[in-house]
């Protein structure tokens, strides 16, 4: 397989939407939401950022490959979400099943081994990554409420993964932990 079939299979990711936010209708009021690359991409420029202002002593290289390979996975297993009624076991069985067979298809281990070391989240750079996943998607949910002009689109976010959300405070200033839902988000 050469670049070009890469490209292919990567080009699937920017037209897979993100199933959270069409879910809850965001697109309808918006035109359109973030697809996975986008995800991707803002994950990428958020984790450089605060590692770079936290001074965090993280490989870099090897986080921006964490974050570039982790959503690979949904090219063909798709982007499932808690409320799509797939056990936890199916849903990493599926995911892994598609990102073994794209490692395989285009003779690249390293997405395969990356994407192992972010489920299981056994070095400091996977933990980071996973976060940034969280924060990136905490950090949308405030745009998608303030652009929709729904806060509960937000509010049920954080209800959700109040705890996870908690947890960001360290990397972001008060304006993402902000609770009052009856003022702008930000």
């Amino acid at each position: 397989m050469g670049v070009y079939e890469l490209y292919e299979d990567i080009y699937k990711l920017k037209n897979l939407l993100r199933s959270g936010w069409t879910k809850r209708h965001a697109h309808s009021k918006l035109g359109r939401v973030e697809s996975d690359a986008e995800h991707t991409f803002s994950m990428a420029i958020l984790a450089l950022k605060i590692i770079q202002d936290r001074n965090l002593n993280l490989d870099q290289g090897k986080v921006l490959k964490l974050v570039m390979y982790h959503e690979l996975c949904e090219i063909e297993a798709g982007d499932i979400t808690p409320f799509d009624g797939v056990s936890q076991e199916d849903k990493y069985m599926r995911e892994y099943t598609s990102v073994k067979k794209l490692s395989e298809k285009h003779n690249m281990p390293e997405i395969f081994d990356h994407w192992i070391e972010f489920e299981q989240a056994y070095t400091p750079e996977s933990r980071f990554v996973r976060e940034m996943d969280k924060l990136d998607a905490i950090m949308q949910a405030k745009i998608y409420a303030r652009e929709t002009n729904n806060p509960k689109l937000f509010e049920e976010f954080k209800t959700y993964s109040y705890d996870i959300y908690k947890k960001y405070a360290e990397y972001v200033d008060e304006k993402i932990i902000n609770t009052d839902s009856t003022r702008n988000p930000f």
